[in-house]
C-alpha cells in the first residue's frame, strides 16, 4: 500500500471516530442526558450547553479530517489544530478520571483520540520530509 492511500484511510477514520462518537453522544445529551451521563460515569449536568457545543466542535473537526482525506497534501493546518485538541482531549480525560468524575470509557476514548494525535505528527513529519526530497 502507497503511504498516501495509507494516511488518507488514516484521515478518513479519523474523521468517521469523529462523527460516529460524536453524534449519538450529542443527541443522547439531547434526548435522555441523565442516561448518557451515566455511560461515562458522570453526574447529570443542569447546563448542557458545554456538551452540545463540544460535540459539535467534535463534529467540525471530523469533517475536517474527511477535507483532509481527499487531499493529503493540503489543509495541514487542520492536522496541525487536531494533534493540539486530541492531545489536550486526552490529558482532560485522563484528569477527569484521575479527579474520579468519569469513569474508564471517557479514558479509553481519549486515548484513541491520542493515538490518532501519533499518528497525525507521524503524517506532518511524512509530509514535510516528502516536500524536501527531490522527486
Amino acid at each position: 500500500m502507497k503511504k498516501s492511500s495509507y494516511y488518507k484511510g488514516m484521515f478518513l477514520v479519523a474523521g468517521l471516530w469523529n462523527l460516529v462518537l460524536a453524534v449519538p453522544s450529542w443527541l443522547g445529551t439531547l434526548i435522555m442526558p441523565e442516561s448518557s451521563s451515566r455511560i461515562f460515569g458522570m453526574a447529570p449536568s443542569v447546563v448542557l450547553f458545554p456538551y452540545h457545543a463540544m460535540f459539535w466542535f467534535i463534529m467540525a473537526f471530523g469533517v475536517g479530517y474527511l477535507i483532509v482525506s481527499r487531499d493529503i497534501t493540503k489543509n495541514h493546518g487542520i492536522v496541525t489544530i487536531g494533534i493540539i485538541g486530541k492531545t489536550l482531549f486526552f490529558i482532560d480525560c485522563l484528569i477527569t478520571l484521575t479527579l474520579k468524575q468519569a469513569n474508564v470509557v471517557l479514558l479509553l476514548i481519549g486515548i484513541g483520540d491520542l493515538i490518532f494525535a501519533c499518528l497525525f505528527v507521524e503524517f506532518l513529519l511524512y509530509a514535510r520530509g516528502k516536500n524536501h526530497t527531490p522527486d
